[in-house]
């Protein structure tokens, strides 16, 4: 298995890294789930851009937590926590 040096990388990146390697993954709209990796948040980060958005939100999943929780996307950046976290995180902007 291959170590990833997370010290090389930006804030954004070690915290993708980070829920990464807990198992987050995004929940769709129909329930599925989806891998959050560095093409997702792309992907998103371009999806954004084009329709003018501040932020593209999603539900998400973390093993072990029954909380709800939610991430924020935008330009490059990446917020993850509670639903109330990511709203009054997402209203300061």
């Amino acid at each position: 298995m291959t170590s990833i040096d997370l010290s090389n990388m930006t804030p954004e990146q070690r915290h993708l890294e980070t829920l990464r390697r807990r198992g987050a993954q995004v929940i769709g709209p129909d329930g599925s789930r989806v891998e959050l990796n560095s093409f997702f948040v792309g992907n998103v980060v371009n999806d954004c851009i084009r329709m003018g958005c501040n932020a593209i939100t999603y539900d998400l999943f973390l093993p072990d937590i029954d909380e709800p929780m939610m991430i924020a996307i935008w330009d490059g950046h990446i917020d993850s926590g509670s639903v109330k976290g990511i709203c009054e995180c997402l209203a300061a902007r």
